[in-house]
C-alpha cells in the first residue's frame, strides 16, 4: 500500500511533536518494517525545513541529518508541471493542499494521511487521520 503523509504528519515525526508523535512514528515504523510504502512530497521537505529551523530552532545540519535517515524509508513525490497545472485548475480551497494531493495522486498513492482531513475534502484519494489510518491498517 502506497501511503502519502501530509506535511503535518511528517513534521509530527521529525519534530517529535507531543501527542502527535506516537501515531506518526507508528506509521513510519510500518514503512521501516516494509508493511507500507511511505510517500512524502518534495514540497513537505522544504516546508518542514523552514518550520524546523524557525520554530523548533534546529540547525540545518540537524535537519539534513534527520532527512538523510528519513529518505531511506520513503518515496519522494514530485512537484512538476502537471502537479501545478492540476492544482491551479482544482477546486481545493488551499493551493498547497492541492499540490500535496496531486503530487500524491500522480505518483500512485493509495491514500493520504493528514491531521487536517477537512483540507482534503476535494481529494480523489481516501484520506485518513493518523490514528484512523492505523486502525484501518490493523483491521486489514
Amino acid at each position: 500500500m502506497n501511503v502519502f503523509i501530509d506535511t503535518n504528519v511528517f513534521l509530527d515525526f521529525i519534530a517529535r511533536r507531543g501527542d502527535f508523535y506516537a501515531p506518526a512514528a507508528t506509521i513510519v515504523s510500518l514503512a521501516y518494517c516494509e508493511k507500507i510504502n511511505l510517500m512524502v512530497s518534495a514540497l513537505s521537505f522544504a516546508t518542514a525545513s523552514y518550520v524546523l529551523e524557525h520554530h523548533y530552532k534546529m540547525s540545518q545540519g540537524e535537519i539534513i541529518e534527520d532527512y538523510e535517515e528519513f529518505i531511506t524509508l520513503c518515496g519522494i513525490t514530485t512537484i512538476g508541471h502537471e502537479t501545478v497545472r492540476l492544482s491551479v485548475d482544482s477546486a481545493f480551497a488551499d493551493f498547497e493542499d492541492a499540490m500535496q494531493h496531486y503530487s500524491a495522486m500522480i505518483d500512485g498513492a493509495d491514500c493520504i494521511v493528514t491531521r487536517n482531513k477537512k483540507d482534503f475534502e476535494m481529494s480523489k484519494l481516501p484520506v485518513y487521520e493518523p490514528q484512523e489510518f492505523l486502525d484501518y491498517i490493523v483491521g486489514k
